[in-house]
């Protein structure tokens, strides 16, 4: 894991205890999570990329 993803995995952690104990609402705690949710979007992306060059998403796409 990444440096920076294993830092938001920590915020997101804290957050969570924080939601958990009612220091912080369900809307704020969702709020906090979205860049660790980005963050790890990008890597799936690169992950996908790695595996189904674009050429073979967009072939792959026009199948469905």
């Amino acid at each position: 894991m990444t440096k920076p993803l294993k830092n938001l995995q920590k915020l997101l952690e804290e957050n969570y205890r924080q939601y958990k104990l009612g220091e912080i609402t369900e809307k704020e705690y969702i709020i906090k999570a979205k860049p660790i949710d980005k963050e790890i979007a990008k890597l799936e992306m690169i992950i996908l990329h790695q595996y189904f060059p674009v050429s073979k998403i967009s072939s792959l796409q026009h199948l469905h």
